[in-house]
């Protein structure tokens, strides 16, 4: 809209009326908001500096002719923020692939970059030599996605893995690379199942020698091991 001595464009937050710029003037104590025009020029924009989530709503252009013109913007501010995929904390056994992979959400347009760190260092993808025991790193940016893979990890390569987009908050993942058997908490699991298939022929064995004794006709169940230990956690 070009501007004469009798028309000006004001910018209003519709939320609470507010006006924020008439012409190229502020009217508000938020210095943030500014007005900007090029002379001769009939683009009139209105410019918000370190926008917030409180930013979000909708923006009123009114052009003061009559009668006057008016035309709303929907503006809404999103944190972009990043997630790995799985468990934040992860054990793996020493000789086995770390494999994270990372989605950065929330975001409008692609992220310029995806770094990867382990503590506050940059992970050094030349470490290794060879391709079957290096770190190689798969970046998507349509699809906002990054995956580190560690081939053959080992005990030094525990610690904390956090991946971090443009302009976007990071996520991290804990990384233990051990050696022999996995934590007593992540063996119950695996114990629980071992000692229910041991047990289960026992099982079958005293319910036969029951129904043969006693001569009671059982309608035949079909119990499987994984059947038994969810009822052994109950």
């Amino acid at each position: 809209m070009k501007q004469d001595l009798s028309t000006y464009v004001s910018w209003i937050r519709k939320r609470d009326l507010h006006i924020l710029t008439v012409g190229i003037l502020t009217y508000t104590n938020d210095l943030r908001f500014t007005s900007l025009h090029s002379d001769g020029s009939d683009e009139w924009t209105l410019k918000i500096a370190s926008s917030q989530l409180r930013d979000s709503g909708t923006y009123e252009c009114q052009v003061s002719t009559e009668p006057k013109i008016s035309i709303g913007y929907k503006l809404n501010v999103v944190i972009s923020k990043a997630k790995i995929i799985g468990n934040s904390e992860l054990y793996i056994k020493s000789g086995s692939d770390i494999n994270l992979t990372c989605v950065v959400l929330e975001t409008p347009d692609p992220p310029s970059f995806i770094y990867w760190y382990r503590g506050a260092n940059v992970v050094n993808y030349s470490q290794r030599g060879g391709n079957e025991q290096g770190i190689s790193v798969v970046t998507e940016k349509q699809t906002r996605t990054s995956r580190l893979v560690i081939s053959k990890a080992v005990t030094s390569d525990s610690g904390n893995y956090t991946c971090a987009p443009s302009s976007s908050d990071g996520a991290s993942v804990v990384v233990h690379v051990l050696n022999g058997e996995h934590p007593a908490a992540m063996q119950h699991g695996n114990s629980s199942s071992g000692a229910v298939s041991r047990f289960l022929p026992f099982l079958l064995i005293f319910i036969s020698h029951i129904v043969h004794t006693q001569h009671i006709l059982l309608p035949t169940i079909y119990v499987g091991p994984a059947d038994l230990i969810r009822q052994n956690r109950r």
